[in-house]
């Protein structure tokens, strides 16, 4: 086991260094290939010394097949533990910096040493502190956890490598054809024994700080490497840099997509070839069945649409794509899952580099077969918050939940607490895997999406700077306050056309109302939020509440859009 005090010692220079004189020693090997293949007895040769003569060709021609092939397994890994030993360093950088930063420091047994709090930290204040402190120590202990064991991993696998290199077990080439011999083949064979493994990521539902602390110990290469390699295990994670998760997600996206294609043909199939009566009927006994395949071919033909408008999209920032559209921020695929009504986050702009980041929940009846409208608003929010002064923000379309699927599952509470964590769980990932100065982050949601929100502001303590509720039905609280985040940074806007107005009843002090079960409206003034202006929608005063006004307020002279820019942007709305 590598120690804390032997890690922070390490360095990739030496190793790597080493790579160019290895690979000259290997390229002069592999160029004696041509030489060999014309090494053969004379014509006519025979008898006990001619084979004794071929004997020691052979011999000498797998003596260097097994030399190259220990020269390529050396090259290979001296690169791969060089690469690595940079992971691992980048890990400690990050865990003597948060040390530092908080009055720790690091044992060189990896034991995490509270130096103690601020001297001038008031009372009232020391109870808050220490738990924060206590946080942050668990924090720093998961980052050294992760980088003894990268360091661990990366020593054994290098160990596993010399010692089959040093007992000559790198390849068996006794086996080969000498005749047709090829040293470049015998090199390959020996560079894929000294490739390094790169560790396991921490288990499934490990929070996004433990995901960001094993994310740290890697290099660049690894990273790539794994998304390429295991996409599944890669672009689900909060944490892990945008980069490697749009690489892992576009590939299940291709995957996803071609087994739903395939699973379509195959219900197609079961369709066309149902059972009819001779006029080409349903029987009416077997009506349910049918509609069943039906419902299901839907089903499948939803989440197709929504993965081609993904991909249609991706496209449009793709300079080879006839689609291609300069104006467009490039996209990055954050989560792509088709179980279910299917899930899809996809940020508009790397929220990881972004200094304005922004996330935007919908509400009822949002799925993967509807995600279209949903960037569409998101590249309407980016555009608006350039406009306000942003140079390069993000904006994340999070459908993230399973959203209620109509009005009426919309008055209940369930959706919102069974997605809560998972939004909460995002928020803290967009904070891990930021580079550089903290961005300024913000969370939108609509409708149902509010409700979503408030609950996981209430409960979570999502770490964001504002909270945008838009069209809100209710947010799970009486008070901005109760939201964790300063009132003044809660903000709120709700046309006066839009069919959300019936489920704003007046407040019953003291108790919740049974008739508003998801709590009183934000923009009320007793609320104590912020408020800005929306266009009222189509419809009037009396025949108005129309549905087609909950949808507007991304269209593009809508003030409400502008002052999610500016919000969005970090200042204040101007209405």
């Amino acid at each position: 086991m590598v120690t804390w005090a032997e890690v922070i010692r390490w360095d990739s220079a030496p190793l790597q260094g080493a790579v160019g004189e290895v690979n000259t020693a290997y390229n002069k090997v592999v160029a004696c290939s041509e030489d060999l293949r014309a090494v053969n007895t004379a014509d006519g040769w025979h008898g006990t010394a001619a084979r004794a003569a071929a004997n020691e060709v052979d011999q000498v021609i797998d003596g260097l097949e097994e030399y190259a092939a220990e020269v390529a397994s050396l090259r290979r890994s001296a690169g791969d533990v060089g690469d690595a030993i940079s992971g691992v360093m980048n890990g400690v950088k990050e865990v003597e910096g948060l040390a530092r930063a908080h009055h720790f420091a690091v044992g060189g047994d990896g034991a995490i040493i509270d130096n103690g709090p601020p001297p001038d930290t008031p009372e009232d204040q020391k109870e808050a502190v220490a738990r924060e402190r206590a946080t942050i120590a668990a924090d720093l202990r998961d980052r050294v956890s992760e980088v003894l064991k990268s360091a661990t991993d990366i020593d054994d696998d290098f160990c596993l490598v010399l010692d089959r290199i040093m007992s000559g077990q790198t390849i068996d080439a006794t086996g080969n054809d000498n005749e047709n011999t090829s040293l470049a083949a015998a090199g390959n064979s020996g560079a894929a024994m000294g490739s390094l493994s790169i560790p396991a990521p921490p288990p499934e539902g490990a929070t996004a700080a433990q995901n960001a602390a094993y994310w740290a110990t890697l290099s660049e290469a690894q990273r790539t490497r794994l998304a390429t390699d295991r996409p599944e295990l890669v672009g689900p994670r909060d944490g892990f840099s945008a980069k490697q998760r749009d690489i892992a997600n576009r590939e299940l996206l291709d995957r996803q997509r071609s087994r739903l294609r395939h699973e379509r043909d195959e219900l197609q199939r079961k369709i066309t070839e149902f059972p009819r009566t001779g006029a080409g009927q349903i029987k009416l006994n077997d009506r349910l069945e049918f509609d069943a395949l039906k419902a299901d071919l839907d089903e499948l033909d939803g989440k197709l649409r929504g993965l081609d408008d993904i991909d249609h999209r991706l496209a449009m920032s793709d300079p080879g794509s006839p689609n291609y559209d300069s104006t467009k921020q490039r996209p990055y695929v954050l989560r792509i899952d088709d179980t279910g009504a299917g899930r899809a986050i996809v940020a508009m702009g790397n929220p990881d580099t972004a200094q304005n980041v922004a996330t935007y929940v919908p509400g009822t009846g949002s799925e993967l077969s509807k995600v279209n409208g949903d960037l569409g608003r998101a590249d309407s929010m980016v555009d608006a918050a350039q406009q306000a002064g942003a140079k390069t923000p993000s904006v994340i379309t999070w459908i993230g939940y399973d959203a209620p699927p109509g009005l009426l599952e919309a008055a209940n509470e369930s959706f919102a607490d069974n997605g809560k964590h998972a939004l909460d769980s995002f928020q803290d990932g967009l904070r891990e895997s930021h580079q550089g100065v903290p961005s300024h982050n913000t969370v939108i949601g609509h409708s149902y999406g509010t409700t979503l929100v408030g609950h996981a502001a209430r409960d979570e303590h999502l770490a964001v700077d504002n909270i945008v509720l838009v069209a809100s039905p209710g947010v799970g609280v009486d008070h901005a306050s109760q939201l964790n985040v300063p009132s003044d940074h809660v903000y709120s806007t709700t046309a006066a056309n839009d069919a959300i107005n019936i489920t704003n009843f007046p407040r019953v002090e003291g108790k919740g109302d049974p008739l508003d079960p998801l709590g009183p409206d934000p923009t009320d003034p007793e609320f104590g939020g912020k408020t800005f202006t929306s266009d009222p929608g189509p419809g009037g005063p009396i025949l108005g509440n129309s549905e087609a006004a909950h949808s507007q307020y991304w269209t593009r002279d809508n003030p409400a859009l502008r002052d999610m820019g500016r919000i969005i942007a970090g200042k204040q709305p101007s209405h």
